[in-house]
């Protein structure tokens, strides 16, 4: 999936849960069950995001079983302790870690915002009600017009949380060359179907032969090997730490990449 792709998808997923949030804001009001809702708006918008941005090497948990009924060919367990021998480490993750400060700034913004201008939404459903129906006393309403002034009130307040977030992004993505995203997974198995990668607190599948735009990278000195992929605006990158990176090299140039970038390699 591309950028441009991935970014439209976020953006309508986004809307519609700015619709629904909307809709069940409208019905239960501005109270405390509001302000939890809200919580969990903002929750789900950051989990949204962070999947849609996230790797771009289609790994799947569902991957797994059919890649572990392979041959094993490569295993490695704890490449954390290979990896602090990586002296340079800390130069590949500069983009990746200011990336990420610059979205921690956009979602405090975004947090001041909610605490801001939410306890302002009745005076503001109160205006658009007197601007619909000339009259600004909600109670004095019918209950579908009264509920009908409150969601747009608050599909207002929640697509300028929206707005915030986006321009934040889209200033993030302007102050680095490419959006980082380099997975270093804690311990991983090679089989002739794909490779499991374990995380801290997920394990996930890579299925075999890459996609085309797959490129390996091979370094010795640092003992690893990479799968690269190149976007207009990402690159993703899953780095192998090793103590053979020769042999996992020679490994996945045969069996991980179709037999067009095998003769281009």
């Amino acid at each position: 999936m591309s950028y441009i792709e991935k970014m439209s998808r976020l953006v309508a997923l986004n809307q519609l849960y700015i619709l629904i949030y909307s809709v069940l804001a409208a019905i239960i009001g501005v109270n405390i069950y509001l302000f939890l809702l809200v919580f969990v708006f903002i929750a789900i918008s950051m989990i949204v995001q962070s999947i849609m941005t996230s790797s771009n090497l289609n790994e799947k948990g569902s991957y797994v079983p059919e890649i572990l009924s392979g041959k094993r060919l490569f295993h490695e367990d704890n490449t954390r302790a290979i990896q602090t021998r990586d002296q340079l480490i800390y130069l590949d993750l500069q983009e990746q870690t200011k990336f990420s400060l610059y979205t921690t700034f956009g979602v405090l913004i975004g947090l001041a915002y909610f605490f801001a201008l939410w306890k302002y939404i009745p005076d503001l459903a109160s205006l658009i009600a007197l601007k619909l129906y000339g009259s600004s006393a909600l109670k004095s309403l019918p209950l579908w017009e009264a509920r009908l002034a409150l969601f747009l009130a608050f599909l207002a307040y929640f697509e300028g949380y929206f707005v915030i977030n986006q321009g934040i992004m889209m200033w993030a993505l302007s102050r680095v060359k490419k959006l980082p995203a380099l997975n270093i997974p804690t311990s991983y198995i090679v089989t002739d179907k794909g490779v499991v990668i374990k995380g801290l607190m997920t394990t996930k599948g890579v299925r075999f032969p890459l996609p085309p735009d797959v490129r390996l990278n091979l370094d010795k000195n640092r003992r690893f090997v990479e799968l690269v992929r190149d976007g207009r605006r990402t690159v993703t990158k899953l780095r192998l730490y090793t103590r053979n990176p020769d042999k996992l090299y020679d490994i996945l140039r045969r069996v991980a990449l179709a037999s067009s970038q095998q003769q281009e390699g």
